[in-house]
């Protein structure tokens, strides 16, 4: 997030080395993250601003944290100013090859952020970026609710807790999620169970996956509204960047159970924090709750073939991780995959001699600054008043109806914690979960 009015003071201290920080000049902050001991951390005022006075100074520091890389470089590449100098010599008891292996460990994540951030572009259809060295970055979207990036130390619980009210961390990494950045939960999980106050729980969604995030999205928002009374702190949810799976949860949450017209939630988040939540997903989320779904026979086929001969499609229900094979169909010479999927909108992506493309004679859809295929299952015909339920809730505006509301929350959450007054005092006990939830994929 852009602070453009933002400069470091001229004197910051840099906590990491006991040393002084100090900018000839006032020197930009571009991007605002917080919370990672590995990371230099300033105090923001205008240069020429004098310094607070006593009572004022804790509410600046709580205002006005923002973290940046702790190499040299990475400092000047953050502020845009290559005139930083460090004031004074360094303590002889900070070893070269520590700070010379501190500084390719920095290297070696930004490279890894870049990848990422390559992959997410392109599975996404987003230009949205992650920076995994700058640390945990986070935007409260409602009150008692904050969507964000994963925890990397035991000292961001502690920034969770103390500065923001945490209560629960509901995680939705899986754990090659973890392995790719080197990340250790096992500290983390540890530290919170130490506090004693704030409770760290995981369930598991698989990254850029529609398909996985619609069929677990009932379950999660289930699990989220057991572990979070709204009236007794803030949760925060977060996966790996805080761009999909997160605020997808997030919004669902936000849709089925506080109330908000899902396109109305999704303003809402985006207008707080830039991300890319699959709105279709919950949508169809939403039917497969309300109507019921069965799985129907769908085909792809490619007529027009040419002298390539390697036919497969990445996306559906499988996910960009994935890519389904077509076969040649019989009497024809038509390259076709056949496969059963649930009712709702499936994107897609052909990959021919492993080059991926979309085909013109397909539908599209834009998606970002990416164009993807899609194909429309419309499942099994059903009684009118269904079909017209299932019409207006996977239409972009639809909304649910009073008796709709009352069922999602019924199947979902039926314990008093999340009415349709949530400020108010309400019944923090733990329920169990609806016996239904089990029975999910």
């Amino acid at each position: 997030m852009a602070y453009p009015n933002c400069f470091l003071a001229s004197r910051a201290p840099c906590r990491r080395l006991g040393q002084w920080q100090v900018a000839s000049s006032p020197c930009r902050i571009s991007v605002c993250h917080s919370g990672s001991r590995r990371y230099l951390t300033f105090q923001v005022r205008a240069a020429a601003s004098p310094p607070p006075a006593a009572d004022d100074a804790a509410s600046v520091a709580s205002k006005s944290i923002v973290t940046i890389p702790s190499s040299t470089s990475a400092v000047a590449a953050a502020t845009g100013d290559t005139g930083i100098a460090r004031g004074g010599a360094m303590d002889s008891d900070i070893d070269a090859s520590g700070a010379a292996a501190a500084e390719s460990g920095a290297s070696d994540t930004e490279a890894k952020s870049e990848e990422y951030s390559e992959d997410m572009q392109k599975k996404m259809g987003t230009t949205l970026t992650y920076h995994h060295e700058l640390g945990i970055n986070y935007n409260r979207i409602l009150p008692d609710l904050i969507v964000g990036s994963c925890l990397q130390t035991p000292e961001d619980v502690d920034l969770l807790a103390e500065k923001e009210n945490v209560r629960t961390i509901f995680c939705l990494q899986e754990d090659p999620d973890m392995a790719y950045f080197k990340l250790d939960i096992e500290p983390i999980q540890a530290h919170c169970k130490e506090r004693g106050d704030i409770k760290h729980v995981r369930f598991p969604i698989r990254d850029f996956d529609p398909f996985d995030l619609r069929r677990k999205l009932p379950k999660a928002v289930t699990r989220l509204a057991r572990e979070h009374n709204p009236a007794n702190g803030t949760i925060y949810i977060h996966c790996t960047a805080g761009l999909g799976r997160a605020p997808a949860t997030a919004l669902a949450y936000m849709f089925w159970l506080r109330g908000y017209q899902l396109d109305a939630a999704y303003e809402l988040l985006r207008g707080k924090r830039m991300c890319s939540p699959r709105i279709e997903a919950i949508r169809s989320a939403t039917v497969d709750l309300l109507v019921g779904t069965e799985p129907v026979l769908a085909t792809i086929g490619v007529s027009r073939i040419g002298t390539a001969t390697d036919f497969k499609i990445a996306g559906l229900d499988v996910g960009w991780h994935q890519q389904l094979p077509l076969e040649r169909e019989e009497g024809t010479s038509r390259m076709v995959l056949r496969r059963l999927l649930q009712p709702g909108r499936y994107a897609y992506k052909f990959i021919i001699d492993g080059n991926w493309t979309y085909s013109a004679d397909h539908p599209t859809l834009q998606d970002g600054n990416n164009i993807n295929n899609y194909i429309e299952v419309m499942g099994r015909t059903l009684p009118e008043h269904l079909a017209l339920a299932q019409e207006r809730l996977l239409t972009a505006g639809g909304d649910l109806t009073v008796e709709e509301r009352d069922e999602l929350r019924a199947l979902l959450c039926p314990w008093s914690t999340h009415g349709s007054d949530v400020s108010g005092d309400q019944n923090s006990a733990v329920a169990p979960q609806p016996e239904w939830i089990d029975k999910l994929p």
